[in-house]
């Protein structure tokens, strides 16, 4: 979800969607590149470039805006979105690379930076409906998380961000490929299993493993990530699948 793509795209407004930004508390207009890095201590911090020490960062940074400034999928998840409902909607970019899903666990550093940047977007609107949007998995399967472990994850995350934001449904963009083996397999089982068994969770999107195959949808200089068209691609059927459960 922070995105890591080659290029900035589509950098036009997207009509009927802001973005919050924590450091300067304020909406803005949402446009590519979003996000903005906060550091575990709630300050800003340094947005990462092409010449960033990654690991330094990882270590520094909570939540981290999108890589080098290039294309996120959060533009194009609410242009969709907004086109096919017609709502006006606040997005919250709140994301960081190379995480497993426990340093997302409630009360870990992470969780608190998201919950307080979340809790400052919810107190500028009055908002009518929150949905919390999840691409994550890729560096669980490279530690070889199992499924179960995976799915009790994510019910302890979302039980979390129901009583601290009082989101709606958490929705999943399905992972996709990384380790190309069977480690993929089980998170990808792991989250379709609990959209199947848990009404609070909604399947957005299956397509990532469709995109893994087509290298016009990946980063061409990152391996496992996706291209700007990927992320965009990505972004769209995710509002749409959004659209469609909400019915």
């Amino acid at each position: 979800m922070q995105g890591q793509s080659e290029r900035l795209s589509d950098c036009g407004v997207v009509s009927n969607a802001y973005e919050y930004k924590y450091l300067t508390d304020e909406t803005v207009p949402l446009k590519n590149p979003v996000g903005e890095s906060i550091t575990y201590a709630m300050e800003s911090g340094e947005d990462p470039t092409p010449d960033t020490d990654l690991l330094q960062w990882l270590g520094k940074h909570a939540l981290g805006a999108a890589c080098y400034g290039n294309t996120n999928l959060v533009p194009s998840f609410c242009r969709t979105y907004t086109e096919i409902t017609k709502r006006q909607v606040l997005a919250v970019h709140a994301a960081k690379g190379s995480t497993k899903i426990s340093e997302w666990s409630p009360g870990s550093p992470i969780y608190q930076v998201l919950v307080q940047k979340s809790r400052g977007a919810i107190q500028k609107v009055t908002p009518e409906r929150i949905f919390f949007v999840w691409l994550q998995g890729e560096s669980n399967a490279l530690a070889s998380t199992t499924r179960e472990q995976y799915k009790e994850a994510l019910r302890t995350l979302c039980d979390g961000l129901k009583s601290d934001l009082g989101i709606d449904r958490f929705g999943i963009i399905r992972v996709g490929r990384f380790t190309n083996d069977d480690r993929d397999l089980e998170i990808i089982a792991a989250q379709d299993e609990i959209c199947r068994e848990d009404a609070d969770f909604v399947m957005l999107t299956e397509i990532a493993t469709e995109l893994n195959r087509q290298p016009e949808y990946m980063n061409p200089h990152v391996r496992g990530h996706y291209s700007a068209k990927g992320l965009e691609a990505l972004g769209s059927s995710a509002a749409k699948g959004l659209c469609k459960a909400m019915k």
